[in-house]
């Protein structure tokens, strides 16, 4: 495996946070995450990402590179963010401050495939992360490619999931085979086609939002993970902490949900 090609990022740059993140949302069998290696498995072979500190780059190596692999890796590490106007303008927050302390730079974690991340979003509707990356094996392993028209045409009963959000795996899965939802299409455009699946509601466009979208504002203020985080007693009280984030609130949501 030799070295394609490095990637600056402008430190801090917290590594080992972003795989700890991964890890449990990762796709099984395709992707393999270790204390300060990624790993992902391309019809091209394998493509190895770690980070070198002392030149903050991070290094792509591989035997051979997929087609549009600098912008996958750039999506999925959040590369071309600069820390410095977020840290400024969270910093004063009493709840945030001393997690940006803790973890200064904290990126928002991207996707490889954004077919696999909206897949990974629907099974982990309402279920823990645990359960879900588990339920994203058997979803890896009943389909040996995880593509919408191998998808659309496998049997995905007996997954171990509710009929409803099953029924929302299908019709997703559907609607990317036949071409009415296309995931390389503007973040508006795509989120609007998103919210007519039954099951797309607001807190997984907001989270798709932050991880695909790329928006730095999206923010899911029905997560009860950041209103436990925030000390927030309901959704309604979450927004009205959230408002003084602006127009961070995603990489806020990010350091709710990563740093303790």
């Amino acid at each position: 495996m030799s070295q394609l090609f490095s990637i600056p990022v402008r430190p801090p740059y917290p590594w080992e946070a972003l795989l700890r993140y991964l890890t449990f949302r990762s796709t099984p069998g395709r992707e393999t995450i270790s204390a300060n290696r990624y790993v992902r498995q391309t019809p091209q072979g394998s493509i190895s990402i770690t980070f070198d500190s002392s030149a903050s780059s991070l290094v792509v190596e591989g035997d051979a590179g997929p087609p549009h692999l600098r912008p996958r890796v750039e999506r999925l590490f959040d590369t071309r963010h600069d820390p410095s106007p977020v840290t400024r303008a969270l910093a004063s927050s009493p709840i945030l401050r001393p997690r940006i302390r803790k973890l200064p730079g904290l990126r928002v974690p991207g996707c490889w495939e954004p077919f696999e991340l909206c897949l990974r979003v629907i099974l982990g509707q309402q279920v823990s992360v645990k359960a879900a990356h588990t339920l994203m094996g058997r979803l890896s392993s009943r389909c040996e490619l995880l593509q919408a028209t191998h998808l659309a045409a496998a049997d995905l009963s007996n997954l171990g999931m509710p009929a409803r959000r099953l029924q929302t795996l299908r019709l997703f899965v559907e609607r990317v085979a036949d071409g009415e939802i296309r995931l390389d299409s503007p973040w508006k455009d795509l989120a609007a086609r998103l919210a007519c699946v039954p099951g797309f509601g607001p807190w997984t466009l907001q989270y798709l939002a932050i991880r695909l979208g790329r928006d730095p504002d999206a923010f899911p203020i029905q997560d009860l993970g950041l209103m436990r985080a925030a000390g927030a007693g309901s959704p309604r009280e979450l927004e009205r902490l959230a408002e003084s984030w602006r127009p961070f609130r995603g990489y806020a949501a990010m350091y709710l949900w990563i740093v303790e």
